[in-house]
């Protein structure tokens, strides 16, 4: 088993927001009102999560237990 130095928390985190944010600039002009959805999943009354001081909550992650 390798030994990884990596913060799985803050990687799904970064993975979420890329994803949201290249979908949401793919469909922007050809849907705007679904790009705008997208765009307030992340960001909720005004405010990026990752800007202000957000906490994510994280359930056990049961597909690494054997």
């Amino acid at each position: 088993m390798m030994d990884y130095d990596i913060n799985e928390q803050q990687t799904s985190i970064d993975n979420m927001s890329e994803t949201l944010y290249e979908r949401m600039t793919e469909i922007a002009d050809e849907r705007p009102h679904d790009a705008v959805a997208i765009y307030e999943e992340w960001v909720v009354d005004g405010q990026d999560p990752e800007n202000d001081d957000f906490e994510f909550i994280f359930l056990q992650n049961f597909t690494l237990i054997d």
